[in-house]
């Protein structure tokens, strides 16, 4: 069971301004403070190819009432989500990074590739694809659309709080 997400963005701002933030602890910071969160994890490492590995952990707690009853028994009361980027040497765009997310014990996969480029205005293009895969049975499908469909509202919901952190930090033109 798999369902492909691919989803891309503008930024008006060059690729390196915006790869610079989406590597910067700051940026993490800032974010989760926007969201009213203020438990979670950053953890940075410079791996021996070059790449960079930024992991972020979270304690989520599942409010039941979101979840619809065949999800229930999969997520449980909390979960940890913990996400992973892992930034490929670069000192020019295009800048790739490939990422994983995974909620606790949550039987599904969320991987894929991002890509931060110059479109024709030399603004940052931001190209995100994901492949969402369950190894259920049955409710595989059901299981990995409703985590297609919560992935693609958390990216819009990022891209709002980048645009956000961008203006007030007055890397936006004026």
């Amino acid at each position: 069971m798999s369902v492909k997400l691919a989803r891309t963005r503008q930024f008006p701002v060059s690729p390196s301004i915006l790869y610079s933030v989406l590597t910067s602890r700051a940026y993490y910071d800032a974010r989760f403070a926007m969201s009213g969160v203020t438990d979670y994890g950053y953890e940075e490492q410079q791996m021996p190819d070059g790449a960079l590995l930024i992991r972020l952990t979270r304690q989520m707690d599942v409010k039941s009432g979101k979840v619809p009853a065949f999800a229930r028994r999969f997520i449980g009361r909390s979960a940890a989500l913990v996400s992973e980027f892992i930034w490929q040497p670069g000192d020019a765009p295009p800048f790739q990074a490939s990422f994983r997310f995974s909620m606790g014990n949550v039987p599904v996969t969320v991987a894929g590739g991002m890509t931060l480029s110059a479109d024709d205005a030399g603004h940052a293009q931001q190209r995100l694809e994901a492949d969402i895969t369950s190894s259920v049975p049955l409710l595989g499908r059901k299981l990995t659309q409703l985590v297609a469909d919560q992935v693609d509202k958390g990216l819009a919901s990022d891209s709002r709080a980048t645009l956000r952190y961008l203006a007030e930090q007055g890397m936006l033109p004026a």
